[in-house]
């Protein structure tokens, strides 16, 4: 991760917006890392850190980029359906491994980044899009590995899909 904050930093030498924003959004995505290392306690703060990036990715897509509006009815319409079966889908686990309140945090970063996947659509920049699409899809895979069932592969499903998202979103910068 290391390096690829530096090579988005270095390589975009922050000389636009858009750059600090995608930079201060790896950066906070470190901080998650570093918690989702540590212990279950810790958890939620590593999910708190993801979400703060995820206001950054959207914070810099919504400053730089125009965005294409009439993508957005379908895109919001399919987003919205998968975002709330796959919450269905883990609720239950999630409501008995943290309460309600683990339940609320779950359900606004799921909000939140299906907001950075909708944002990024938007754009119209095809880098962006599937960078997003696999930090959702990365994280898809760690709550449901953590949450509703725990599968052979899934580290290395979230590893790939999460290190190639936020490298996509570094060299957008180049």
């Amino acid at each position: 991760m290391v390096l690829i904050i530096a090579l988005a930093g270095y390589g975009s030498q922050l000389d636009s917006t858009f750059s600090k924003w995608v930079v201060i959004a790896l950066l906070f995505s470190v901080v998650g890392d570093i918690f989702l290392m540590l212990e279950d306690k810790w958890f939620v703060h590593g999910l708190a850190s993801f979400l703060v990036a995820h206001l950054f990715y959207i914070g810099g897509f919504m400053t730089y980029f125009a965005l294409d509006l009439t993508a957005g009815l379908f895109s919001a319409i399919i987003l919205s359906i998968i975002s709330i079966v796959f919450y269905f889908i883990i609720l239950s686990n999630v409501k008995e491994q943290g309460g309600i309140p683990m339940c609320i945090a779950v359900a606004v970063y799921i909000l939140v980044i299906a907001g950075m996947v909708w944002i990024s659509i938007l754009s119209g920049v095809k880098i962006l899009i599937i960078a997003a699409i696999l930090f959702l899809i990365s994280d898809a895979v760690l709550a449901y590995d953590k949450f509703k069932q725990a599968f052979l592969l899934s580290e290395h499903m979230v590893m790939f899909t999460y290190f190639f998202a936020q490298f996509l979103f570094a060299i957008s910068l180049l």
